[in-house]
């Protein structure tokens, strides 16, 4: 519980204006696009365009592109506020990446100490260079036994880190959760998996948050190009598709038990869906 899943703030907002463009039910060419966005008094050529709506190596839309887009392609006003969200984390994210640390004054060194006399021994020199040698090897190990070790964290650290700087998590509960990105909202701290499929290789579960009274669906062992959907008793639907790696999660639809979803992983030749209750369902 508590572990987030997989995901990227630029990655998920070239994601989201992608699902926007493709789902038209004429698709516009890249151009047309241009045209109109242009027609909004916004200058941008086809090349930028397509780096925005390409997840894979997203280039993090302008806010202005971003309301152009949705009243483009008439978007809900629910849809504009989840878009405006990740891109103020993708920036925010971008900032973070982008910030050097300031270069600390010099601290003045020790003092020199007087060169030796003719004939002097060095023994104390050389003694002092040892010690020295052992203080540095000293905090070398220290440095090596921290536990920093980066290429150790989960696939799941790197997000969680990246949503914690970002800002606090949103905090929604039923209706409200609609449409949301569990990662970015207090639903993923309590969240179980409530349900699970009976596949032996494709994982699909059913996430559940009782605090927000939501679901959504996670897939494993699955492909670029794959979907996570979840859908209710009414027929109502959220999905998304996989990006990269082999993991994906859909949005959230509020649900009072988690018996009222029903999360899936739509792939090329099949769907396969979570249908067998864990205790979590209970």
């Amino acid at each position: 519980m508590g572990q987030p899943d997989q995901v990227n703030a630029g990655a998920e907002l070239s994601t989201v204006l992608r699902q926007w463009w493709q789902g038209e039910e004429v698709v516009l060419k890249q151009d047309s696009v241009v045209g109109k966005l242009r027609s909004h008094g916004i200058e941008i050529t086809q090349a930028t365009l397509s780096r925005y709506l390409d997840p894979a190596k997203p280039s993090i839309a302008r806010e202005e592109v971003v309301r152009a887009l949705h009243a483009i392609f008439q978007r809900p006003p629910e849809d504009l506020a989840l878009a405006l969200g990740l891109w103020a984390r993708a920036t925010t994210e971008r900032t973070a990446r982008n910030r050097t640390p300031e270069t600390p004054p010099a601290e003045p060194g020790p003092a020199l100490a007087p060169p030796l006399a003719p004939g002097r021994p060095a023994r104390g020199r050389r003694h002092g260079l040892a010690a020295a040698a052992l203080v540095l090897l000293g905090a070398g190990a220290l440095w090596l036994a921290a536990p920093w070790e980066s290429a150790r964290h989960s696939d799941d650290d790197a997000p969680a880190a990246a949503t914690r700087s970002a800002g606090a998590l949103a905090v929604c509960e039923g209706e409200a959760c609609t449409g949301l990105e569990p990662n970015y909202t207090v639903c993923r701290n309590d969240a179980v998996t409530a349900f699970v499929d009976a596949d032996t290789v494709i994982g699909v579960e059913l996430r559940y948050s009782p605090r927000c009274k939501a679901a959504w669906a996670r897939i494993s062992q699955t492909h670029p190009g794959d979907i996570a959907r979840i859908t209710d008793l009414e027929g109502r639907t959220q999905k998304r598709a996989q990006i990269s790696g082999h993991t994906a999660h859909s949005w959230m639809l509020p649900a009072a038990h988690p018996r009222d979803v029903t999360a899936c992983a739509v792939l090329a030749a099949r769907t396969i869906c979570a249908n067998i209750p864990t205790s979590a369902a209970r």
